[in-house]
């Protein structure tokens, strides 16, 4: 009878291969530790974070980050000539003598009826069947029909650009904070912590986007919200700045006399092109400086901002991979002329 009922109350088979009670009492599995982790492993990851390190290359992160805003380039390529096309067809609306935006949607018929009132296209002012099939409407359907294109065709590159950024947000944060690791172990003495420096530039980029999204729900007014998102950029530029400056400080052979000289030509051509996508990207234009498109000519002034938006794409992205490239070349020169120590992040 004792034996059953030790059966019946005995540790389940699934669980005994984690557990070993006996030679360490900390490795007991539960359900709850299973989800979270139990104290050894904590204490494992612990031990982990605040071990000593040695200068680490950064080539395997730049490769990748290469790759991926050479594919924004490409991207931003793409978009420049099909925004430029876009154009095109909407001045060439305009010629025709359409002085209003067709709708990209055919499901809503009661704005095709409206836009054909509006311009006077044959007689399709109503929803009568026999009108439809004897071709009334047929004109005001193939301008809802190209204006469903051309806004289809951009939509799809702006969001393939948008998921390789937010790709790039992972090898970017392992070349960073390898990077500002790095000048530690090149006799830099500084007192910034990578983790939380990485971990600050991520949260302002989020603010950035956060403070656009929302700044028209908060205020319709321009000053105002444009304003909103202007601290936000602040923000942002200030949390780079203060990372760049540690990193070009560390890196450097020779100290610079003053701060301003400690920064490069190339980082100084690519934070003009940092402010310029700042306040030319695709969600600031559609929500500031396009924000209200109500005729023709309005779409073909959006179209023209959309496409400087694709060309400052193209030469942020490029001057960056030659921004990345800049400081992994000068860290590794640095350390083969003058060697590297060890940091040991508790002393």
């Amino acid at each position: 009878m004792s034996k059953e009922k030790q059966k019946k109350f005995a540790k389940p088979k699934s669980f005994s291969n984690y557990s070993d009670s006996k030679s360490d009492p900390l490795q007991k599995t539960s359900l709850l530790s299973k989800i979270f982790g139990n104290q050894k492993k904590l204490d494992d990851a612990r031990k982990t974070f605040f071990t000593a390190y040695k200068f680490e290359s950064n080539i395997k992160p730049l490769r990748i980050i290469t790759l991926l805003l050479l594919f924004s380039v490409i991207l931003g390529i793409g978009m420049f000539y099909i925004e430029r096309n876009n154009e095109r067809e909407y001045k060439n609306w305009k010629y025709q003598g359409i002085s209003s935006i067709p709708p990209s949607n055919i499901s809503n018929f009661d704005e095709v009826i409206e836009f054909s009132k509006i311009e006077k296209l044959s007689e399709c002012d109503s929803w009568d069947p026999n009108k439809i099939l004897e071709g009334k409407c047929d004109k005001s359907i193939s301008y809802v029909k190209q204006m469903n294109e051309t806004q289809s065709r951009s939509q799809i590159l702006y969001i393939i650009q948008f998921l390789v950024m937010f790709l790039l947000f992972f090898p970017l944060g392992t070349f960073f904070h390898r990077s500002l690791r790095n000048i530690k172990t090149l006799r830099y003495q500084t007192s910034t912590s990578p983790e939380k420096s990485i971990v600050w530039i991520y949260f302002s980029v989020f603010l950035y986007f956060l403070a656009i999204f929302t700044s028209k729900f908060i205020s319709k007014d321009f000053n105002i919200s444009f304003s909103i998102v202007s601290l936000a950029f602040i923000f942002l530029t200030y949390r780079l700045y203060k990372s760049f400056s540690e990193i070009y400080q560390g890196s450097l052979l020779e100290k610079s006399s003053s701060l301003l000289s400690t920064f490069t030509i190339k980082f100084k051509i690519w934070f003009i092109s940092y402010l310029s996508i700042l306040f030319f990207n695709p969600s600031m234009i559609t929500r500031f400086w396009a924000y209200e498109t109500k005729d023709i000519d309005d779409l073909i002034n959006a179209t023209k901002f959309m496409n400087y938006s694709s060309i400052v794409i193209i030469i942020f992205c490029f001057i960056s991979i030659v921004l990345v490239a800049e400081i992994y070349k000068l860290q590794e020169i640095k350390n083969i002329k003058f060697g590297s120590i060890t940091v040991d992040p508790l002393e």
